[in-house]
């Protein structure tokens, strides 16, 4: 929890905003097949990867590369872009699963009269610290609200053209739609939690 009139970077510590313990090699595999190399890191605060520049800036990769990513590869994780940084989890001939984990709002207790709070939540519509504060520097900001963030991992099925939809009975059937009649079956047969990753893993295994 960040408490009102706490800077933000004060519970927001790399350790927590980032995926890695530190900043690793890795490489930007372009969709012409270029490449290039860089010290990258997921940032769970803005859902951005970030990398070091030559200044020891910390930077976010410019949105024309991003567009024009085809995979990016940090330590032995794969992640792909498609309307924001997605993490593989499994891959087989037929298609990816993959997830996009950030650090999101629960709730805002907003100090009202004799500074009692007053609670909200933003847990449903996956509201960031970023999109709150609308900043990219939102981690050096002093917030004037108690906030409670968790991480909070939404997960993916993607095709062999590095096309993703949100893990969902019609998304599973339009990626996989050759194995509709089988995939029909196996939802029958087993109780499948779309934002559980262990029934996630059991179906793509299955369709595998």
């Amino acid at each position: 929890m960040i408490k009102a009139d706490q800077l933000a970077s004060e519970v927001l510590t790399p350790e927590k905003i980032y995926q890695y313990r530190n900043f690793s090699h890795g490489k930007i595999i372009f969709r012409d097949q270029t490449s290039t190399e860089a010290m990258l890191n997921y940032n769970y605060l803005n859902s951005e990867i970030e990398f070091i520049d030559q200044k020891n800036d910390t930077l976010a990769i410019a949105k024309h590369q991003m567009l024009n990513t085809q995979r990016i590869i940090i330590n032995k994780d794969t992640f792909y872009y498609d309307n924001g940084y997605l993490q593989q989890l499994l891959q087989t001939p037929l298609g990816k699963l993959a997830k996009r984990e950030m650090l999101i709002i629960l709730t805002e207790d907003k100090l009202g009269a004799f500074d009692r709070s007053t609670s909200t939540t933003g847990a449903e519509a996956m509201t960031t610290f970023r999109d709150y504060y609308g900043s990219d520097n939102a981690a050096t900001l002093r917030v004037r609200e108690n906030i409670t963030l968790v991480y909070r991992g939404q997960f993916f099925f993607g095709d062999n053209y590095y096309s993703f939809l949100p893990a969902n009975k019609k998304n599973l059937l339009k990626v996989f739609h050759s194995g509709k009649e089988l995939i029909n079956n196996y939802l029958q047969e087993n109780n499948v939690d779309f934002r559980n990753i262990e029934d996630l893993k059991k179906l793509f295994l299955f369709i595998r």
